[in-house]
């Protein structure tokens, strides 16, 4: 499961990356560069601001990769010293989740941003603010839940997570 979560988060970042890449030069100079919370354009600016948000996803994919390298010490994880070995693990992929959710975020948005900057839509859906909201928090409180019922079981997460 961990290499396919990797992958999915490597290839929401490459989306992201091919999609400025393949459409820059097409781009007219002023673009859309802030949504609102219904999803409609409200802020505008030069199309080099697009490569901020690749340099800001580069820099995330990366630090999100590099916590899998930190010391188990340094994570700050809610269970006993008895369950922390156990409860690594679900962090590291609870990480790993989060990451691939970044990415895919990242891209939705270059993809709607180059999309309303070409006339082709209006601005992000309606939908992306809830469905955000909901994946990433969804993600989060899924697995605090499981590291904080490793206090109560003696049980060890599978390796699905």
């Amino acid at each position: 499961m961990k290499a396919f979560r990797e992958t999915l988060a490597a290839v929401g970042l490459l989306s992201a990356i091919f999609l400025v890449v393949f459409n820059y030069r097409e781009l007219p100079q002023r673009i859309p560069t802030h949504f609102d919370a219904s999803g409609v354009a409200n802020g505008w600016g030069d199309k080099s601001s697009l490569w901020v948000l690749v340099g800001i996803a580069c820099f995330l994919y990366l630090l999100l990769t590099l916590v899998r390298f930190l010391p188990p010490n340094s994570m700050n994880i809610p269970v006993s010293q008895e369950k922390r070995a156990a409860a690594i693990p679900l962090a590291l992929a609870m990480i790993g989740w989060l990451k691939f959710e970044t990415m895919c975020i990242v891209a939705f948005i270059l993809w709607s941003t180059v999309a309303v900057a070409q006339g082709q839509r209006q601005g992000l859906s309606a939908w992306f603010l809830p469905v955000t909201l909901v994946a990433v928090f969804g993600t989060t409180i899924f697995y605090i839940l499981r590291m904080k019922s490793l206090s109560a079981t003696n049980d060890r997460p599978t390796e699905r997570e």
